[in-house]
């Protein structure tokens, strides 16, 4: 959902400093990120002095999309983008641009009660008996972040095919997640696949009803490597930070006091507010999920959001590497847990 998140686009106020994306020297490294608290790693990484622990120097740009973001890694210009995965980047990488996913980010938490996202229908649907389960969504408009082409259609698809049901059975529509309460009141959409807050106002508000969330361990977005930076020494140790600060964001720890001030500051919210969000979690070595990337592939080819009908071969694009050869040496030296 975070790939199509609109967002201005210029150097964060949480980055390091230092010389602009691509002019740094070789101990620094170019971020590309959409600033959303499902990037939490990096965030807690730059504030607790991971990366410099790393010899690293980071420089943090916030962009619209990691879709618009990829030609950047691609061409050296960004050494890694942390985003959403879309159409557009497998688009991206079938047209030959030289980027690697090499690890997730934020993944589903196993509460279902409260998830930091949901699929939520109209409650006059539910009151006037149209609807009683998935089923029933058949032939209604749904609202999704990013239209067809983004991570949200792929997970109402995740839902539909619960019901034996495909996305050819409804109609999306793109809705940013501050509108689909809105639209939701006042009939514009059946149903909406939205990010916390925006899912639990709209319950709150009496306008719309929770019925599915994606399975605990679902991620859609995840740290994607230009090719010349997956091929330094930087890369591991780039990776090395991250997985260290994943690792102080386990279970309830990343609601600790010291964790929630970073993300508040990274993200631009108060710290009530993202206590108060369901907040995804994070693997503790990031690693990458092919399954999940090779189901969002198939998704995008039967919605026609990709011109070619073959998937692309995991091993020109995913690589376990990074996760797989994350420093031992962070089991004691990794941070306090907050």
């Amino acid at each position: 959902m975070a790939a199509t998140m609109l967002l201005g686009v210029g150097l964060s106020a949480c980055g390091a400093g230092g010389d602009a994306a691509g002019g740094g020297g070789d101990d620094t490294v170019d971020v590309g990120y959409v600033q959303l608290s499902i990037f939490s790693p990096l965030f807690v990484a730059q504030d607790k002095g991971y990366f410099a622990d790393e010899g690293l120097k980071v420089n943090l740009e916030n962009v619209k999309s990691g879709q618009d973001a990829i030609p950047l890694a691609s061409s050296g210009k960004l050494d890694t983008v942390l985003a959403g995965f879309s159409a557009g980047m497998f688009s991206a990488i079938k047209t030959g641009l030289d980027v690697e996913v090499v690890g997730s980010m934020g993944v589903q938490p196993e509460d279902r009660e409260r998830p930091p996202s949901a699929l939520l229908v109209r409650q006059e649907l539910i009151d006037s008996g149209e609807y009683s389960s998935l089923a029933d969504l058949k032939g209604r408009t749904i609202g999704v972040l990013g239209g067809e082409g983004a991570t949200s259609a792929h997970y109402v698809g995740m839902a539909l095919e619960e019901a034996g049901l495909s996305l050819d059975d409804v109609t999306l529509t793109q809705v940013s997640n501050p509108d689909i309460p809105t639209g939701l009141e006042t009939g514009g959409i059946d149903a909406g696949f939205a990010a916390a807050p925006f899912w639990e106002m709209a319950v709150s508000d009496g306008v719309a009803e929770k019925v599915w969330t994606t399975p605990e361990g679902t991620s859609g977005t995840g740290m994607i490597y230009g090719g010349g930076f997956a091929d330094s020494e930087n890369g591991q140790k780039f990776f090395d930070a991250m997985a260290r600060a994943a690792k102080d964001l386990q279970g309830e720890q990343r609601y600790s006091e010291e964790n929630l001030r970073i993300i508040a500051e990274a993200t631009d919210q108060s710290v009530e507010d993202v206590k108060s969000t369901p907040l995804y979690t994070w693997l503790p070595d990031l690693a990458p999920l092919p399954d999940q990337l090779a189901a969002m592939e198939r998704t995008w080819m039967e919605l026609g959001a990709l011109e070619y009908d073959q998937p692309i071969p995991q091993e020109e694009y995913v690589n376990p590497t990074f996760s797989d050869n994350v420093g031992e040496g962070q089991d004691g030296t990794g941070g306090s847990g907050g």
